[in-house]
């Protein structure tokens, strides 16, 4: 599958889970669970660009530069919206505050990014599309991957 593919599909599940999360009751245990399958997603999504997709559009620099810090941005405002309890006031503006500034760094994405301003054959495409399809299932499948997010997530919503 090629790369573009693979990132602006699993862009559209991230905003695919952040719609179903907003649209659930704040303390509910459905939308916990729901917010810790986003996590889990989200966290790789930003792994299998870091890894693979960032690193083959690295003649792109000044690019990937601006978008490994609004990964560091999205992951701000997610620790501001994991700190506010579901039931404190303000609770659903800082949830929503974090969709914005996610959806916001997928859209820049699309558009600066997808096609690469580095010139990639359809067979490379295809290859790293594979590659971080597969990198996905390995992080999906893993014991160590879900606790590597829970303890972020606990860390997000210390600091």
């Amino acid at each position: 599958m090629n790369a573009f593919d693979v990132l602006f599909d699993h862009h559209n599940t991230l905003r695919g889970l952040c719609k179903k999360i907003t649209a659930m009751p704040p303390a509910s245990d459905e939308r916990q669970e729901t917010l810790d399958e986003f996590l889990v997603e989200l966290d790789i999504h930003m792994r299998i660009e870091d890894e693979l997709f960032y690193p083959a559009v690295q003649a792109a620099s000044k690019l990937v530069a601006i978008a490994h810090a609004e990964h560091r941005q999205v992951f701000d405002q997610l620790a501001v919206a994991l700190r506010t309890a579901p039931d404190a006031p303000g609770y659903q503006e800082e949830w929503e505050s974090f969709v914005t500034v996610l959806d916001a760094h997928a859209a820049e994405e699309e558009r600066d990014l997808c096609p690469p301003p580095v010139e990639m054959s359809d067979e490379e495409l295809n290859a790293l599309g594979d590659k971080m399809l597969h990198r996905m299932d390995e992080l999906r499948g893993s014991s160590i991957e879900k606790l590597h997010m829970k303890g972020r997530t606990a860390l997000l919503r210390t600091f």
